[in-house]
């Protein structure tokens, strides 16, 4: 009998080692399927960049800020137009060469050039060109931003893909350890060192691990679900996140307090300076609006020239005689004139643009006296967006002081979580240790060393989402404090 207990015992022993073993060492194996596509965060960074349709939006804003501001470059140049017409007139009708009224159908062709230039216009050109320029800036921050939020939301859900991932290891490992647990307390009592009641609790705690199993596979795959979606990709296509080891500073510490940090927040934040911009935009869309209230000064000048079919002129001039005119009073003598046959043609084209050839050039003042308070009314809604654009940076600047104290003190709630989590976690693990040196010694029951197990198992669960949510506070500060999502997940991946 007492050969039978030790050797009952010795293989106890033997199974409780190998169970520890293989328990620690599952939790450090692959999850990966090779049959699955695996991405960096890096490279879905840039693919979310490429296909969001917000950063392609914001990029199509800036497109068109550009082509006003160079337009409004462009304004300040002279206009040039010229044109070219022909005409016909058929009926009874004026001949502008001769004065004479024709029954005939004339053609004519006009050539004509303008050039016109505006002097003044009270401004409104030059502020123009100020309000697009800054338009254009504005824009840029825009898609600055636009980016930087996308970036971060996607490190963000890659991080909770990754938590997801490790406790799939983890509820993968806790299956294992209980599959040969109930194989253990299974030959126990075969060997009749047990009792029924070790068995159906091995039973009970197997399925409860299964079930774990599944509720962290259907996370993670809704949380990978939802990443592809950020990305824009078909929910049907397969993806893995990469794990990688982030770095995880314990003594990180905040050189600045809040109010600080708060300052070198708004002086980064890439859409609080866009507000900014905007209000100065405004600005100088309230100067266009009362420029109108100035004269305005514009020259011009013209050149045109004109072809007529009906143009003559005489050739083959021959004397044909003399016609009686009168009569000398006195001396009754009779007077003659010459008569001359002669023939007629259209006077070349060239020679008429020549000939016809005319120009001018002008200046004309504009000053405005009544245009039923249209400029008035710009005025007045230049004015109110001037408001809207002070409200609107105002309430950015808010939302970047809420923003920043809830990261502030979410960082340091969630540090403080971290650390006691982990210190559980080691506490925990270091009394399964114990637990299990007593079993083996039989100093100690199944059920201490079951409930030990559980513990070390619900601190590992609870330390692992302290740790995330502490990469995810430290991840929002530090992009807050550097509006810099690259240099920021440089630091997290230690790249950088």
């Amino acid at each position: 009998m007492m050969v039978t207990t030790l050797r009952i015992r010795f293989l106890v022993v033997l199974i409780v080692l190998f169970s520890g073993i293989n328990y620690a060492f599952s939790q450090s194996t692959s999850f990966a399927s090779p049959n699955k596509k695996t991405m960096s965060l890096m490279e879905c960074i840039q693919l979310g960049l490429n296909r969001n349709l917000d950063v392609k939006m914001s990029q199509i804003q800036n497109q068109s800020a550009r082509l006003d501001y160079r337009q409004s470059l462009f304004n300040l140049g002279p206009d040039l137009n010229g044109s070219v017409g022909q005409f016909y007139q058929s009926g009874r009708s004026i001949d502008r060469f001769t004065n004479q009224f024709v029954q005939t159908t004339v053609g004519n062709t006009s050539l004509q050039a303008q050039v016109g230039w505006t002097v003044f216009s009270g401004g409104q050109l030059r502020n123009t060109i100020k309000q697009n320029r800054l338009n254009v800036q504005s824009t840029e921050l825009d898609i600055t931003q636009t980016r930087q939020n996308i970036a971060l939301n996607i490190s963000l859900q890659y991080l909770l893909c990754l938590q997801s991932q490790e406790q799939v290891k983890a509820s993968v490992s806790q299956i294992e350890y209980f599959n040969k647990e109930l194989k253990r307390v299974t030959l126990l009592s075969q060997e009749g060192a047990g009792n029924k009641g070790l068995v159906l609790n091995a039973q009970a705690q197997l399925s409860n691990a299964k079930s774990n199993l599944v509720q962290a596979e259907n996370l993670y795959k809704t949380r990978v679900l939802t990443l592809k979606n950020m990305l824009m990709m078909d929910p049907t296509e397969s993806l893995e996140v990469q794990p990688f080891e982030v770095a995880i500073s314990e003594k990180t510490e905040l050189l600045y307090g809040l109010n600080q940090l708060m300052d070198s927040a708004l002086a980064r934040r890439a859409d609080y300076q866009s507000s900014l911009l905007k209000v100065r935009s405004s600005q100088l869309g309230l100067k266009v609006a009362k420029g109108s209230l100035l004269p305005s000064l514009f020259i011009g000048g013209n050149l045109s020239s004109v072809y007529s079919d009906n143009a003559k002129t005489i050739t083959n001039v021959t004397l044909a005689g003399t016609t009686p005119i009168g009569v000398v009073q006195g001396s009754g003598a009779i007077v003659e004139a010459p008569r001359f046959d002669y023939q007629t043609q259209t006077i070349a084209f060239g020679n008429q643009i020549r000939d016809n050839f005319g120009q001018s050039f002008g200046a004309t003042l504009s000053v405005p006296i009544y245009n039923k308070m249209a400029t008035n009314t710009q005025i007045s809604k230049s004015e109110l967006a001037i408001t809207q654009a002070e409200l609107n940076a105002l309430r950015i600047k808010q939302s970047v002081y809420n923003d920043v104290s809830a990261a502030y003190f979410g960082f340091e709630n969630a540090k403080a979580q971290y650390l006691g989590q982990k210190e559980n976690y080691e506490a925990q693990k270091q009394n399964l240790e114990f637990v299990q040196i007593r079993y083996q010694a039989g100093q100690s029951t199944p059920f201490e060393l079951q409930l030990a197990l559980n513990s070390e198992v619900a601190a590992y669960q609870n330390f692992l989402a302290a740790k995330y949510e502490f990469i995810l506070r430290q991840l929002i500060l530090d992009v807050m404090m550097t509006n810099n999502i690259e240099l920021s997940l440089g630091t997290l991946m230690g790249t950088k």
